[in-house]
C-alpha cells in the first residue's frame, strides 16, 4: 500500500507522545481524526454511535460480566525486525504482561503515589492479558511471532500487511524499531492504536517502539515503566485523552467524556501535580496526571478511573466492539489457559548481520530461534571451516572467495524445525580484480553474480533491457503504487581496487532517471561505502526529487524514461578511499511515493591523470567497441601521438588470454586493434596510455 493508499484506509489512529530525554513530542490524533473524517463521511456514523455505545451513561445490561469476574484478553507480539535490537527477547514481553496484569487490575506497587483526593475514583478493571498458547492454524504457539523486514524502520500500519492473527480473537500488538508517522523534529511517536469504534480486519491492533515494551532489556533505561503500552490498550479499549476536547464543564462534551476524569487544557508531560488548566470543570479540581491516559511519565501515572471502567464495560460488553476477544469460546481456541509445549522454530542471523567478509576471516552465527526450548543444534556451512556445528553459535571460518549457503535444524521433544538461507554469506577477495578505473554499465547478463541484490522479489533492484541510459541495459529499483510504503532495496557492487587512482581526485559518476508520482513525496537514493568486505558501511550521500535524482517534476504512476534528457549525472568525491584496494558501494532505494528509480552507467574514475591531461581528455581517446560483442572487437586509440603499449585481454580471472588473431590498423592519426575469436564470456581490455592504466570491461555472447 503507498502513501495515498494508506491516508485512506479505515484506520483511527491514536498516536501517543511523551517526553522522551527532555523532548516534548508531538501528539497528531486530532488533526488525523479531522483528515480522515473529511476524507471518509461515512465514519462521522460510527463516531457518534460510540458517543452512545461507550461514552454515554453507563448500562449494567451492557456488561458481559459482572463486577470482579476477571475478563481476559489474549494476546499475540508480532515482532518486526532486521536481527537488531528490535528483535526483543520473550523476558522483555513477559514482563510487559505482567505490568499490564497489575496496572489493569491495580495490584500496581506505586498505588499509593496517588493523591488522596482522587483514591476514591481509582479503579480495578478485572481484566488481565494472556500470551495466546494457539495460533489461527491450531498450531501451538508462544503467543510470539518474528518476521524478518526493513519495515521494521518506520513502515508503520505497512508492518500489519506482513502479519496479523483474526483481531476479533486476538489483541495483535506490532513491535517496531521506529515509528515515522506524526515525527517531528522535537521528539518521536512511541505508539498508537486503532479504536473500537473504527477498528476492521487488517488494521486493528497497536504499533509499539521497541524499547518501551516493558521495562527490562532494551527498555530498562527509558523512564516509562511499560506504561506506553498500557495507555495504547486504554485507546484499544475505547478510552480517549482526558485532553481529547479541552476544557468545559459538561463532561458530555469536554474532556474524555468521562465524567469523573478532570479535562484537561493539553498534554501534561512530566508529573505536574499541581496543575489545574482547566477551572470551569463541575467539580473543578487539580489535573489527574496520575491518569494512565495522560502524557505525564511512566514512574508518574499509575491508575484508571471508574467512569473510565465504565466506558471499557461498555466496549466488552458489545459485539461490535471487544466482546468477542473476551468470550470462554475464544479463550479455548486461542489455549490461553493451557501451558502447551511447543516445537521451537528455527531462526538464526550473524553477529552485527554481517553477511560478507573477506576471505579468510570469521563469522559468528547468532541463534534467534523461538517458539520453544531448543534440545539440539545441527548447522550446515557450505564453504566453512568447520562445515557444520551443533553449538548454538558457532564461529566459522571462510577461506574461498564465493557465497554460501547456511542451513540450521533445531530439534525438541515436540519436534523439529529447520531454515536455511541461500547465498547468505559472500566472500570477497582482500584485493580486488576490478581496477580503477572502471565502467560498470550492466550490459553483461550474469552481472549479479559479480554484484549483490538483497531483498530480491517483485520489488526492488532487477537488471533491465528496455530502460538503460546507454548500451543495453541497466538497473531499476522496482517501484510501484502496490509497493509497501518505506521499503529498502539494497544493490551492492563487487569489490573496486581504486589505489591506481590515488592522488588523482576519485570520483564516482553514474546516471540516475527518476520522477516521483506525487508532489512533495519523493523515493529515496542513499549511496553508502564499505572498505572492509561489506561488514560495515559509511553514508556518502542520499538524494531526493528535487537534489540531483529527478528534475522536481512529478509524472505518472509507471514513468519511464524515453530519452537521455530524462537521466541526470550524479558525480560523487571518493577520494577518501584512494588509498583502499576493496572498496564497494551500496545503491539503497527506499520507496515513498510509487515510481521506480533508474541507474546506470557507473563510471569509478579520476580527475586527474598521472601525467599531463585530465583521465576524462584520455578516456575519449580510448574506444571499445562493439560492447557487447559476438566474437569481435575493435580497440580504437583515438591520436597517434598517444603514449602506450598494446592492449592486453584478460580473462575474468586476471588471466591474460593467448592464441587469438589480433591486427593493428592504421586509420589517419588513430590506432585500431582488431580481436577475433574470442570465446563467450567476461573479458578486460587493459591499456597503458601517458603512463595510466587502463581497463575497460567488455562482454562476448554466445
Amino acid at each position: 500500500m503507498n502513501f495515498k493508499s494508506r491516508l485512506l484506509s479505515l484506520l483511527f489512529l491514536s498516536a501517543i507522545s511523551y517526553s522522551v530525554h527532555g523532548q516534548q513530542s508531538h501528539c497528531g490524533t486530532d488533526s488525523y481524526i479531522e483528515k480522515l473524517l473529511k476524507q471518509n463521511p461515512e465514519l462521522f456514523q460510527a463516531q457518534e454511535n460510540a458517543k452512545t455505545d461507550l461514552y454515554g451513561t453507563f448500562d449494567q445490561s451492557k456488561k458481559l460480566n459482572k463486577k470482579g469476574a476477571t475478563r481476559t484478553i489474549p494476546v499475540v507480539f508480532h515482532i518486526i525486525h532486521t536481527y537488531g535490537p528490535e528483535n526483543i527477547s520473550k523476558a522483555q514481553i513477559d514482563d510487559q504482561i505482567r505490568i499490564l496484569n497489575l496496572d489493569f487490575q491495580r495490584l500496581n506497587s506505586d498505588t499509593g503515589k496517588l493523591r488522596s483526593q482522587f483514591r476514591s475514583i481509582a479503579a480495578d478493571f478485572d481484566i488481565e492479558f494472556k500470551l495466546a498458547r494457539i495460533d489461527p492454524n491450531g498450531a501451538c504457539t508462544e503467543g510470539i511471532t518474528r518476521t524478518y523486514s526493513t519495515l521494521t524502520d518506520g513502515g508503520d500500519d505497512e508492518v500489519k500487511t506482513l502479519v496479523r492473527w483474526p483481531y476479533r480473537k486476538y489483541l495483535n500488538i506490532w513491535v517496531v524499531k521506529n515509528i515515522v508517522y506524526d515525527a517531528t523534529s522535537t521528539g518521536k511517536t512511541l505508539g498508537y492504536a486503532t479504536l473500537p469504534q473504527f477498528t476492521n480486519s487488517t488494521t486493528d491492533g497497536i504499533v509499539m517502539l521497541s524499547d518501551y515494551v516493558g521495562s527490562i532489556g532494551t527498555a530498562q533505561n527509558n523512564g516509562n515503566a511499560g506504561r506506553v503500552l498500557v495507555h495504547e490498550i486504554g485507546h484499544w479499549l475505547g478510552l480517549l485523552h482526558p485532553f481529547q476536547n479541552s476544557c468545559g464543564g459538561n463532561c458530555n462534551n469536554s474532556g474524555d467524556y468521562v465524567c469523573d476524569t478532570p479535562p484537561v487544557s493539553g498534554p501534561s508531560f512530566l508529573c505536574p501535580t499541581t496543575n489545574n488548566t482547566c477551572t470551569n470543570d463541575i467539580p473543578d479540581v487539580l489535573d489527574l496526571v496520575e491518569n494512565y491516559m495522560d502524557y505525564a511519565n511512566g514512574t508518574c501515572v499509575n491508575m484508571f478511573t471508574k467512569g473510565q471502567k465504565n466506558v471499557v464495560d461498555n466496549s466488552l460488553g458489545n459485539n461490535n466492539y471487544r466482546a468477542q476477544n473476551i468470550a470462554p469460546s475464544n479463550h479455548t481456541a486461542t489455549g490461553i489457559f493451557t501451558t502447551p509445549s511447543c516445537k521451537p522454530i528455527a531462526d538464526f542471523s550473524t553477529s552485527n548481520n554481517i553477511y560478507s567478509v573477506c576471505e579468510g576471516q570469521d563469522i559468528t552465527f547468532k541463534d534467534y530461534t523461538y517458539n520453544g526450548t531448543v534440545n539440539t543444534y545441527s548447522w550446515s556451512f557450505n564453504g566453512g571451516t568447520p562445515s557444520s556445528s551443533s553449538l548454538s553459535n558457532p564461529v566459522i571460518k571462510y577461506n574461498t572467495v564465493g557465497e554460501y549457503t547456511v542451513s540450521l535444524t533445531v530439534t525438541n521433544a515436540d519436534g523439529s524445525s529447520t531454515k536455511t538461507v541461500d547465498k547468505m554469506i559472500r566472500v570477497i577477495p582482500v584485493n580486488s580484480p576490478n581496477i580503477a578505473p572502471y565502467i560498470e554499465g550492466f550490459e553483461d547478463v550474469n552481472i549479479l553474480n559479480d554484484w549483490t541484490v538483497y531483498d530480491p522479489g517483485n520489488y526492488g533492484w532487477k537488471r533491465s533491457t528496455t530502460t538503460k541510459y546507454q548500451g543495453s541495459a541497466g538497473m531499476v529499483a522496482n517501484i510501484d503504487q502496490g509497493t509497501v510504503n518505506n521499503s529498502l532495496y539494497n544493490l551492492v557492487s563487487a569489490p573496486y581496487d581504486l589505489t591506481r587512482l590515488k592522488g588523482r581526485q576519485a570520483r564516482m559518476k553514474f546516471y540516475v532517471a527518476y520522477r516521483p508520482f506525487e508532489t512533495g513525496n519523493t523515493e529515496i537514493l542513499t549511496i553508502w561505502v564499505s572498505t572492509n568486505c561489506g561488514q560495515s558501511w559509511t553514508a556518502l550521500k542520499a538524494y531526493s526529487n528535487n537534489t540531483g535524482l529527478g528534475v522536481d517534476k512529478t509524472a505518472d504512476p509507471g514513468w519511464k524514461p524515453s530519452t537521455t534528457n530524462d537521466w541526470n549525472e550524479l558525480s560523487l568525491d571518493i577520494s577518501k578511499y584512494e588509498s583502499f584496494s576493496n572498496v564497494m558501494f551500496r545503491f539503497e532505494a527506499r520507496s515513498r511515493s510509487g515510481n521506480s528509480i533508474y541507474l546506470d552507467n557507473i563510471n569509478i574514475t579520476a580527475e586527474l591523470a598521472a601525467s599531463s591531461g585530465s583521465l576524462g581528455e584520455l578516456q575519449n581517446m580510448f574506444e571499445l567497441f562493439p560492447n557487447p560483442s559476438s566474437g569481435k572487437i575493435y580497440i580504437r586509440i583515438n591520436h597517434f601521438s598517444l603514449v602506450h603499449e598494446n592492449p592486453v585481454i584478460t580473462d575474468a580471472t586476471g588471466k591474460e588470454v593467448l592464441g587469438i588473431s589480433s591486427s593493428l590498423q592504421i586509420d589517419g592519426d588513430k590506432k585500431v586493434y582488431e580481436y577475433q575469436s574470442l570465446k563467450p564470456g567476461i573479458y578486460f581490455a587493459n591499456l597503458d596510455i601517458n603512463g595510466l592504466k587502463l581497463v575497460q570491461k567488455f562482454i562476448i555472447l554466445q
